[in-house]
């Protein structure tokens, strides 16, 4: 979220931007399966359902939030999605005025997370945001991070995943193990991460998925089954120089073990650090990939960076050999 600059004598505007994986089956398309890229659609609770549906600002008040299709992965069957306002055309994010100094946590939340291995099935998924607005957060705006939904484990090995998120005010952000109520709607209990995974402040993800570690000596070698999806939930914060917190942003997102026969693909053209594109010229990357498969992997952007769908400004070639 970020301020948007339109605010009275006692209100701040934020603008929430949002963006959501599913299975493309999942319950909360109610039948009318949001699919295809560019699809919207507005939630619509069934009768007597009381799960919590609409947006919670934290404030008292709601909103029944429409979301956007960016892509569909057909191989995975996974949906990413925005939320938005499609009133007037397609306008990404949700906006809301706040009584100016004031804290508010605003929540969105329903049902059917997928089954995993961690924290078993059906559970009921909720996503949190802290907002603080006025005195000594005046002018202070979220930290930004993505996760891809799922990310692939090569089973049996030793694997690192590090975590980016970036902060418009040059705040210190953190990374923090979120908790069951912040990430898991129905009740009280404790959030149970990947066994044996850790997280550093920084955002650094270890994992030992070796079967002797991980699941006391059985096999995992089997795709898809039943101990292959793993829940993890994190809270990125944004801190005072003091160590204090000034707002925090959900990632919650799964790990998939495969195959302990298949090694990744190799990627390079990546360049580290920071890239900057400069008004009026061209910055162009070429990702390689190799595989010792012999086969040629494809590479694929699934989701176009937001207001960059358009091919005068971002374009994305690819070939084989």
């Amino acid at each position: 979220w970020e301020l948007t600059g339109n605010d009275n004598a006692t209100h701040k505007e934020i603008l929430l931007k949002m963006e959501n994986g599913w299975t493309a089956d999942h319950d909360y398309f109610s039948g009318n399966y949001l699919v295809l890229k560019d699809d919207t659609k507005k939630y619509f609770a069934a009768s007597g359902d009381l799960l919590i549906k609409d947006f919670t600002w934290g404030d008292s008040s709601t909103t029944t939030p429409i979301v956007k299709a960016l892509s569909r992965d057909n191989a995975s069957n996974n949906v990413i999605t925005e939320v938005g306002d499609n009133s007037s055309g397609w306008t990404t994010g949700m906006t809301h005025s706040f009584i100016d100094n004031g804290s508010y946590v605003i929540s969105w939340g329903s049902y059917a997370r997928e089954a995993t291995e961690n924290m078993g099935s059906g559970q009921y998924w909720i996503n949190k945001t802290l907002v603080n607005l006025g005195g000594a957060y005046e002018g202070n705006d979220s930290p930004v991070s993505a996760v891809p939904p799922v990310v692939q484990v090569q089973d049996n090995t030793t694997f690192r995943y590090d975590l980016i998120a970036t902060d418009v005010d040059s705040d210190n952000v953190t990374f923090r193990w979120g908790t069951f109520n912040e990430f898991f709607q129905s009740g009280s209990g404790t959030y149970l991460k990947p066994t044996g995974m850790t997280l550093s402040q920084e955002g650094n993800i270890t994992w030992d998925v070796r079967d002797s570690v991980l699941c006391n000596g059985c096999s995992q070698n089997d795709v898809n089954d039943a101990n292959d999806l793993w829940v993890a939930v994190i809270m990125v914060e944004d801190r005072f120089d003091n160590g204090s917190v000034k707002s925090y942003i959900p990632v919650d997102f799964f790990f998939k073990t495969t195959a302990a026969s298949n090694d990744p693909p190799a990627i390079t053209g990546i360049p580290s650090g920071t890239q900057t594109v400069s008004v009026g010229s061209t910055k162009t990357f070429t990702i390689k990939s190799t595989d010792n498969s012999g086969v040629a992997p494809t590479i694929s952007v699934l989701n176009l960076p937001p207001a960059l769908d358009n091919s005068s400004i971002w374009s994305v070639t690819s070939s084989t050999s």
